[in-house]
């Protein structure tokens, strides 16, 4: 039976689903929607492969999908949402596909525009990004393109061209105050900027709602030092070791609580 998928019930948690936890940190999680229009109620493998997936549960989340994919092989929803689960579990050759698939089906669901970018910058193709991204920039506004240009934003740290970066994020805080994992990275740009003080005052503000983030912790301490407030550091230096003792922004807080000076003119490589 076919059916016809409404891009406004559940297209705009889709990101939300997968980005949050890959490392393009790009949206908030949203909850699928409990109250389904009834031309999608009965769309039970797609539903419940989102599900799964906002649970993290991306085997199984592959599985109903793809059974969803058979079922509906002209839904564009569908497909991107099998690209999502792809993506999330790093086969960017298939995502990809199945993201170009959802646009050659229906070229307006610009999601999958914007995932496919992602997907081309997680595998390194930055041109291909960039170019899927600018297609959305040069498109209606809208929250598809305040999320382009925040991974437009991405891309250009990726460069290592932070003042462009610092620029990018801030355009898209002045879109959306709340954009919260854009304080995050122009912090991080801030720092390379040597902009110490700006840098610590976006890391703060955005480790108060994600108090889990070892790097925001590592690079806050680093301003601290910068600052004079070593002893304020020393808190966030153990909070990144306690959060990820394994990681490079862990080792270097270890050696760092062990003795070692920090200058900013030595400053540490960045592993994003």
């Amino acid at each position: 039976m076919k059916m016809n998928l409404r891009k406004t019930l559940i297209s705009q948690t889709l990101l939300a689903l997968v980005l949050a936890v890959t490392g393009c940190r790009v949206f908030t999680p949203k909850p699928v929607d409990e109250n389904p229009n009834p031309s999608v109620a009965d769309l039970v493998d797609y539903r419940n492969g989102l599900a799964l997936l906002r649970e993290g549960r991306a085997d199984e989340a592959l599985i109903v999908l793809q059974r969803a994919r058979v079922s509906y092989p002209s839904s564009a929803e569908v497909a991107n949402a099998l690209g999502l689960v792809l993506l999330y579990k790093k086969d960017y050759p298939r995502a990809i596909k199945q993201f170009t698939d959802a646009l050659a089906i229906d070229g307006k669901l610009v999601e999958a525009l914007n995932n496919r970018g992602v997907a081309f910058m997680e595998m390194g193709d930055l041109a291909k990004a960039e170019t899927d991204f600018e297609a959305l920039l040069d498109g209606p506004q809208g929250r598809e393109k305040v999320n382009a240009r925040f991974n437009v934003s991405i891309l250009r740290s990726k460069q290592h061209l932070w003042q462009e970066a610092e620029t990018g994020f801030s355009l898209v805080l002045a879109d959306d105050a709340g954009y919260m994992k854009a304080y995050r990275e122009r912090g991080l740009a801030r720092f390379q900027l040597d902009d110490f003080t700006g840098a610590l005052d976006d890391l703060l503000r955005y480790l108060k709602v994600d108090q889990k983030d070892p790097q925001a912790h590592y690079y806050a301490a680093l301003c601290m030092v910068t600052k004079g407030r070593r002893d304020l550091a020393v808190k966030y230096l153990e909070k990144t070791v306690e959060l990820a003792p394994d990681s490079e922004e862990g080792k270097k807080a270890r050696r760092f609580l062990e003795g070692e000076t920090y200058s900013p003119q030595a400053r540490p490589e960045d592993k994003r």
